[in-house]
Formats: C-alpha cells, sequence, structure tokens
C-alpha cells in the first residue's frame, strides 16, 4: 500500500503491553500532529477498528503478542492490502526476514530512539520500506519458489492461481513478498533479480 504524505493520516498501533501502548500513542501524537493515533491491544479490538469506515494508513504491530504471533496475526483475511510495519525489541534475523517475506513495509526497533522511531515512521508513511541493515542470503519459501517459476514463464496471475491451486490474494502476496526480498518494482526486474541471484 502506497501513503502520499502523513497529513491526515492514520496510525494503528498494535501491543498488548499498556505502557508501552500508551507510551507510544503519546510521543507519536505529540509529534506527528496531523495524524490520528488508533490503539488496539487484542484481536477484538482490532478487528472492530479495521471493520470500522476509518481507513488506517499504518499498522505498527509488535511481534510478540499474548493471542498470537505478530507475523500470524498480519496473515488475517483483516489485514489484506493494509500497509504494516513490525515493532520489536528483537532485531533476529530470521524475524526480519520473515517480516520481508510476508511483503510487510518495515521492522522497527522499539529499543531505539524516539527521533529515530519518528523519522522511520514518517518514511513508513511516505511508502518507503525500512529494515535493519542484516545480512543475509536470500530465502524464498518453496510456495514462493513455485510462484517465481511460473512468473519466470511468463504466466499472468490466473494461470498462477490454477496451476498452484491458490486463491488470487494469495499469489499477490507470493508476488509482494518476491517483489520485497529481492528489492524490485516490477515482474520483469522480479524475474531478472531471481536470475542473477540463481533462484531460477
Amino acid at each position: 500500500m502506497s501513503i502520499t504524505n502523513t497529513y491526515n493520516s492514520h496510525i494503528l498501533i498494535i501491543d498488548d503491553h499498556p505502557i508501552y501502548l500508551d507510551g507510544l500513542e503519546m510521543l507519536l501524537s505529540m509529534s506527528l500532529e496531523t495524524t490520528k493515533i488508533h490503539k488496539a491491544s487484542n484481536l477484538e479490538e482490532v478487528t472492530k477498528l479495521l471493520n470500522s469506515e476509518v481507513q488506517i494508513d499504518l499498522i505498527l504491530l509488535d511481534l510478540q503478542l499474548n493471542q498470537m504471533n505478530g507475523f500470524e496475526l498480519c496473515q488475517l483475511d483483516i489485514f489484506n492490502d493494509q500497509a504494516v510495519a513490525i515493532l520489536s525489541a528483537s532485531e533476529n534475523m530470521q524475524d526480519i526476514q520473515q517480516a520481508k517475506n510476508l511483503g510487510l513495509l518495515g521492522y522497527l526497533n522499539k529499543g531505539c530512539e524516539n527521533q529515530t522511531l519518528i523519522d522511520d515512521i514518517r518514511r513508513l508513511l511516505n511508502g518507503e520500506c525500512i529494515f535493519p541493515n542484516v545480512q543475509a542470503s536470500v530465502l524464498l519459501t518453496p510456495r514462493q519458489q513455485d510462484v517465481l517459476q511460473l512468473l519466470a514463464q511468463g504466466y499472468p496471475n490466473k494461470t498462477i492461481c490454477n496451476q498452484l491451486k491458490l486463491s488470487e490474494a494469495t499469489v499477490k502476496t507470493h508476488l509482494r513478498a518476491l517483489f520485497s526480498i529481492l528489492d524490485v518494482h516490477t515482474r520483469t526486474q522480479c524475474v531478472s533479480v531471481a536470475r542473477e541471484k540463481n533462484l531460477i
């Protein structure tokens, strides 16, 4: 999801630690004056808000939640087409890679300086992807590899859906993840970079 500016934007913070949730809400409300901050601490509150008429521009999602893992939560149907960034105290390489694989917008460290966090959130609202500089080899899931192989053969999404027996939404999710992992913006670039990295 692309966002052009921070004016009148809506941010949803999902975290089940009340002190951190309230503190971040206060910080962002003071620093992003034209941005409306919403917060939720459980799935019920998240579902109610995302099903409302409020148009959320960015979701900041805690990775470790009591009800379920943040990665599991952001794959629910209610999160379709939402711009999501993980907010975590950990910079575990596997977690960062999984966030990229899921096509999320970013991975922010809870422990960073306030101004750094605010600046990063502004960049996210402008559509940038933000991930820690972690050196890692390109890792694709088996299903992403299947989608990539068919993409390289020039098949459209509908054919890929039929070949792999997947819904169109699922195929689009895999494509977003591939684009993020390979740092590309078009199908042609995706195939080209994948060939350079010997992925196909």
